[in-house]
């Protein structure tokens, strides 16, 4: 993908990032010099590459612009969501919603089907990427209420934040800030992948990183365990 500021959003992330990944690159520095001068990345450099840099191997892969392998899908469940068990989440008191989260890990894992039911629409510009990366969690590309309530997001309609896709939405510091909030991904760096700068001083949700980690945590889940989720978290508000 190139975008903003030239060159691809891994190339952008790798220079931001480049004094800490080449003092541990050895034997991959050819490759991540290919990749700075604008070069497309192989699946098995993001798979390395993603634990140098702290970063979810599946969000990884679609910051390179590559679709995810069948072990790295997220589910995708109608009609609740992980977006909806944010949205219940975000109004626990921390020792809720920290009991919600074991529940969500005490939960069994079913490899979600493949292939996947979801197919993309837009060209992988930064405001489709970031759409993409909530779906990688199993969040629709119309969840506004999850940006504002956790990231300090725009209080606006679902239809503006899915026009992030085509573009016809513009990509805001104030929706960087939201979308890497959410995510769990650090600022910065999903600043420099976007080739936007992050919002200053955002007012975050008090439990933002523990309810990014649930949405990690939840991404996999089928329907009926969503329903199971959402049930609990009902019950403890």
């Amino acid at each position: 993908m190139v975008g903003p500021e030239g060159g691809t959003a891994l190339g952008r992330l790798l220079t931001h990032r480049w004094p800490e990944v080449a003092a541990t690159a050895g034997p991959l520095r050819p490759q991540l010099d290919a990749v700075l001068t604008g070069g497309p990345a192989s699946p098995s450099l993001v798979r390395e590459l993603a634990p140098m840099l702290g970063l979810h191997v599946a969000d990884l892969f679609v910051v390179a612009g590559l679709d995810l392998p069948q072990d790295l899908t997220p589910a995708s469940t109608k009609p609740w969501h992980v977006g909806t068990v944010l949205e219940s989440a975000a109004r626990l008191a921390p020792q809720s919603l920290r009991r919600l989260h074991e529940f969500v890990r005490s939960l069994p894992e079913h490899p979600p089907a493949w292939p996947p039911e979801q197919r993309y629409s837009y060209p992988l510009w930064p405001g489709e990427m970031m759409l993409r990366l909530l779906q990688n969690r199993n969040i629709p590309p119309y969840s506004p209420k999850v940006l504002y309530l956790i990231g300090d997001g725009p209080m606006v309609s679902s239809s503006t934040v899915a026009m992030l896709g085509p573009g016809r939405t513009k990509l805001t510091p104030q929706y960087v800030t939201a979308f890497a909030t959410v995510l769990g991904f650090p600022a910065d760096d999903l600043a420099a992948v976007a080739g936007v700068a992050a919002a200053t001083d955002p007012r975050l949700h008090r439990n933002h990183a523990e309810l990014a980690r649930l949405a990690w945590d939840a991404r996999r889940l089928t329907g009926d365990q969503v329903s199971e989720v959402l049930d609990l978290a009902r019950g403890l508000r």
